[in-house]
């Protein structure tokens, strides 16, 4: 409908949409340009199988066979990181700034399928990402770890997409080959990341059975299938050798106890996207707002519940691990807010909707500025270890490197040890520039 409020025609333009979505993706490319490479990156240039550095594409299948005994059973993910480790580093920092704003652009859709394009839902989706994702660096700017965590989100999401879209549309695959390219694809959905891989599997059951029994739909088969196919992909990747070995040797009560604190902990720090969902999930109930989106939105928080608290039983938790479940909060939120815009609280949502992008504005600009001086520092470090090799002196000495905040990668992950040099991450570091030995002081 044509309609002459400013705001309206704004928040509904076209043009508008395709300018926020290129300046979404240059303000990625430029952050991920200002990343540097960072311990298991350099780890990750070589082989498992040899310590041998990482040629063409040949050396890294026996490099992940080694990987499948000794590290964990997330083939796929890894294959990609040696992969782009191996390519010219620009088409990495390309993509993975697609990536991001793919899923942007994937949870917006899901959020306001069958409604009026929505700008300000867009823009606070992306701006809800910066202010809320848990070490941001390591989750969206970091090679390995947006290989890992980020990617695996984008692919499970939208292989989840097609379940959620069967239960709110009632469409289906139609193509034949298609519907055999999405089974295979949930192979490789499930073999690809633990908690998402898990995730994927409890939501699709999920909506397939709210299809059948709910909306009364037929559930075709390859929907099934693809589930099964998830769990097959899933099992493989649990069978790991490495995974059971880790999983044997760190399932304790203590460590479940401590998982469950942490997992506890990661919903604190995010507590006011739950204050958000609650608080527009009682407003949508009393609006009468359609069912199939009240009903959207809490699977989609129970969702996120679920990719969080099965990592009680994980051996290895870190923070990053909770981006699924910050991202499915996110959408759900996003839910509700497109439902209500369009309902009588459309001045409420509007400014909540101001609120959320003056708040990560300021964010965004805090984030950027440590990204470009942490950055800054490292490519210093970098170009003093290349000038002492050049030099010829082999043992190189360089200043630790500190962020203040979770935007650059190098927040809590380690840069290097100030009292070894033969470890973790200082003989990669040392092995990929090519000298002795690198220390931190």
């Amino acid at each position: 409908m044509k309609t002459n409020i400013p705001f309206e025609r704004i928040n509904r333009s076209r043009l508008l949409m395709f300018g926020s979505l290129l300046c979404m993706f240059l303000i990625m490319l430029f952050c991920n340009i200002k990343t540097n490479l960072l311990a298991d990156d350099f780890m990750y240039c070589f082989s498992f199988a040899d310590n041998s550095r990482i040629d063409n594409i040949w050396d890294i299948f026996p490099s992940m066979a080694a990987h499948r005994h000794s590290m964990n059973g997330r083939l796929i993910s890894h294959f990609l990181v040696q992969l782009f480790l191996m390519l010219p580093l620009w088409i990495f920092k390309v993509l993975n700034s697609l990536v991001l704003v793919a899923e942007v652009y994937l949870v917006y859709r899901l959020a306001n399928m069958k409604r009026e394009r929505s700008n300000l839902l867009l823009a606070c989706i992306f701006g809800c990402i910066w202010f809320f994702t848990l070490n941001f660096g390591q989750v969206i700017l970091w090679l390995d770890g947006s290989i890992n965590y980020l990617w695996a989100t984008f692919f499970s999401l939208s292989f989840l997409s097609v379940y959620i879209i069967k239960f709110m549309d009632g469409r289906d695959i139609k193509s034949l080959p298609l519907r055999l390219l999405f089974v295979l694809a949930g192979f490789l959905v499930g073999a690809y990341s633990e908690n998402c891989s898990s995730t994927v599997i409890f939501a699709g059951v999920c909506f397939m059975l709210l299809s059948r029994f709910v909306k009364r739909q037929k559930v075709s088969p390859y929907l099934w299938l693809a589930i099964l196919a998830a769990f097959c992909g899933f099992l493989f990747m649990m069978s790991a050798p490495a995974e059971i070995a880790n999983k044997s040797s760190q399932f304790t009560l203590s460590n479940l106890f401590d998982n469950f604190i942490t997992a506890l902990e990661m919903y604190r720090r995010i507590w006011l996207l739950l204050a958000v969902y609650a608080a527009l999930a009682a407003a949508a109930y009393f609006c009468r707002i359609d069912m199939e989106s009240q009903i959207l939105a809490f699977m989609l928080m129970l969702s996120s519940l679920a990719s969080v608290f099965v990592l009680t039983f994980a051996s290895f938790f870190p923070e990053r691990s909770a981006y699924i479940g910050t991202l499915l909060i996110i959408a759900a939120d996003a839910v509700l807010f497109a439902a209500l815009f369009q309902s009588r609280l459309n001045a409420l949502m509007v400014s909540l909707g101001l609120i959320c992008l003056m708040a990560s504005f300021y964010r965004g600009a805090v984030g950027v500025q440590d990204i470009i001086k942490t950055n800054y520092f490292l490519t210093e470090n970098e170009n003093h270890i290349i000038a002492c090799r050049e030099d010829g002196i082999m043992d190189v000495e360089v200043y630790r490197v500190y962020s203040k905040t979770g935007y650059c990668a190098i927040e809590g992950l380690g840069y290097l040890n100030t009292e070894v040099a033969d470890s973790w991450p200082n003989k990669y570091m040392a092995a990929y520039f090519g000298v002795d030995s690198i220390i931190g002081s």
